[in-house]
């Protein structure tokens, strides 16, 4: 089978994850490319099999106008692929495109996040003409008659009360753990000088960091005494943040995540919401005890009190008394790391890739 994955850009990011995890599962059987405009020189941390080939589109873009240009010839480039092919498209801006693709029998949207709402934070769209242009072709996107895949029940909630739609069927495939990578192989922590705490931060507001910035900073000398560090992972520039007496780091690559993980006790995801929530259950396959928000698509896998503590999005006092009970208790840090390992296993790319395969076969 030809398999097309439309990507927006090859830089790290979970919607690329998933897409380059497929593509490694179907590459051993099928012929897979990711096709995406030359948007960004920014290239991804992920480990790629060498059967997935990479269809770079246009020149590097300096301008927005640059932008629109290569994504216009990504849809050409598509256009001239014949009726074997079948596209995969998630990007939220990407799918505004949708009308002029010629194909569209052969056409999936996959919907990883809730795509109407994505640019509520403000940060890349503002609130003015763009944005509201963004909400009312995201609207109209929703009513294209193709196929549709979704990462979560979450999502594919928020897209039929927003697209005001029954007609569409629930087409799941869930996100998933390399458990070669993302394992728990803890060496012994010294808690004798607190615990090890991790986070994934990125620089958009709905990822929630400043939740757990604002408790940390505004936690007692005795509260701050039992955490020995707090590391935050990112690929995006941060300085905008108060990180005073957090480490940062920049992975480059999946292991590096992976022993950060395995080298904590508490990950703590803080998310307004998510489509589906991948770092959780990482952290989780690597034995940590999680904390996160109740933010949508980790219900998918979260079970507060089970394998996680979860808190309400955006509430800074819930997150502190979860936080201080968790570091005050090693018993129940052991019994959600080991649910959380349990939890994890269940999520393979093997299987995911299968169930992907099914629904567009």
């Amino acid at each position: 089978m030809n398999i097309v994955f439309v990507a927006p850009s090859i830089k790290t990011g979970g919607g690329n994850r998933v897409f380059i995890e497929l593509a490694n599962c179907l590459s051993e059987d099928n012929n897979v490319r990711i096709v995406y405009p030359y948007n960004s020189d920014e290239k991804h941390t992920f480990a790629v099999k060498p059967n997935v080939k990479f269809v770079k589109i246009g020149k590097l873009a300096v301008s927005k106008v640059f932008k629109i240009v290569n994504m216009v010839r990504c849809v050409c480039y598509l256009n001239r692929l014949d009726a074997t092919h079948k596209l995969i498209i998630s990007d939220p801006i990407f799918c505004l495109l949708i009308p002029f693709f010629s194909k569209k029998q052969n056409i999936y949207r996959f919907i990883q996040a809730d795509d109407y709402r994505i640019y509520d934070d403000g940060l890349l769209l503002g609130k003015g003409f763009l944005y509201k242009l963004y909400k009312w072709l995201a609207k109209k996107s929703y009513h294209q008659h193709i196929n549709y895949i979704f990462n979560s029940l979450f999502v594919y909630k928020n897209y039929c009360y927003d697209a005001q739609r029954v007609d569409v069927p629930f087409a799941l495939v869930h996100p998933a753990i390399d458990h070669e990578v993302f394992n728990k192989s803890k060496q012994e922590a010294n808690l004798s000088t607190g615990v090890s705490i991790c986070l994934i931060g990125r620089k958009h507001p709905w990822k929630g960091l400043n939740t757990f910035i604002n408790v940390f900073k505004n936690l007692s000398r005795e509260e701050r005494s039992r955490i020995q560090k707090v590391v935050v992972m990112s690929h995006d520039d941060m300085s905008s943040f108060d990180m005073q007496g957090i480490e940062f780091l920049k992975p480059s690559c999946d292991s590096e995540i992976a022993q950060t993980y395995q080298s904590s006790e508490i990950f703590i995801s803080t998310s307004w919401w998510e489509g589906f929530g991948l770092p959780p259950l990482e952290a989780m396959a690597c034995g940590c005890a999680v904390i996160c928000s109740d933010s949508g698509g980790v219900n998918e896998f979260a079970r507060p009190n089970e394998n996680c503590l979860m808190f309400s999005p955006k509430n800074e006092s819930e997150l502190k008394s979860l936080l201080m009970r968790l570091i005050d208790n090693e018993n129940l840090r052991k019994t959600l790391s080991l649910q959380g390992v349990e939890t994890a296993k269940k999520f393979t790319w093997k299987a995911s890739a299968e169930q992907f395969l099914k629904i567009i076969s």
